[in-house]
């Protein structure tokens, strides 16, 4: 599923990049409600529809599903947005034609948080998935938060049980410098940004640095840590990648060493 760049839209000339949002967390706190109006004026503003996606929250139940559906309803539909939001979590729904229809429609596509593994196990190969990636190349803004944004990368992890109980224990004040959590399995993702890794929630620190040249940072790849209420946005218009928010981007590339990127600033991602 891998997107080159240089590929061109329907009517339009050949872009440089996609117009996506990699968001690190915390998107439906009343402190970001600025960044989904700045990205709804990038849109061009007005009725626009949005088709949020809780897949990646799908085997966290109904339950939890109906919760993300309604805080995306809540946070979203006070932009002046028409929000849909389509239960796609499981096989089923990821090939159903009306689901599909309403992401190929969309405006604005938004993949909710959860799990990147759950996501991938969903989405590959399906219906919705195709209906995705044509919404992506026609120009429609594809946001994902957390899970989300790590799916639109070439690659991830998957969360396992034993290291989901590691991350609950340190979630709320952080881990000890001694942490030493179990290597999670490596996750091949969309792809649509080429060796490129994303690190959300990384204020927490949610990942040991020792971590970074063994498992995470494969020769060539590079990790971009994404702070809660914060986004990283590209621009079709110009290929450059913008810091919006309250929080920064790190980016950690072969030599190792952390560039941070505080918000209003540029960033040459690819």
């Amino acid at each position: 599923m891998e997107v080159e760049a240089g590929w061109e839209l329907e009517g339009r000339a050949a872009v440089q990049q996609p117009f996506l949002a990699l968001i690190g967390g915390e998107e439906f706190s009343d402190a970001f409600a600025d960044v989904h109006a700045e990205l709804l004026a990038m849109l061009g503003g007005g009725k626009r529809r949005v088709a949020f996606l809780p897949t990646c929250a799908a085997d966290g139940g109904a339950e939890a599903v109906d919760y993300w559906c309604a805080l995306a309803q809540e946070k979203l539909a006070p932009l002046g947005l028409s929000v849909e939001t389509p239960r796609v979590v499981d096989t089923a729904s990821a090939n159903d034609a009306d689901n599909a229809r309403v992401v190929a429609e969309a405006d604005w596509v938004y993949l909710g948080g959860g799990y990147p593994h759950v996501g991938m196990r969903v989405l590959a190969g399906s219906r919705v998935m195709d209906a995705l990636t044509e919404s992506m190349k026609r120009g429609s803004l594809i946001s994902g938060a957390s899970a989300g944004a790590m799916l639109m990368c070439a690659r991830s992890f998957v969360m396992t049980p034993e290291l989901q109980v590691e991350v609950s224990r340190v979630w709320e004040h952080g881990p000890p410098p001694d942490w030493n959590p179990p290597l999670p399995p490596p996750l091949d993702c969309f792809g649509w940004l080429p060796r490129i890794m994303c690190a959300p929630h990384f204020n927490r620190r949610l990942f040991p640095y020792k971590w970074i040249e063994p498992f995470l940072l494969p020769k060539g790849f590079t990790i971009v840590g994404i702070d809660e209420q914060t986004a990283l946005v590209a621009q079709p218009d110009t290929g450059e990648w913008h810091v919006h928010g309250l929080g920064a981007v790190t980016i950690f590339g072969d030599d190792l060493k952390p560039a941070r990127h505080e918000a209003g600033e540029k960033i040459a991602l690819l």
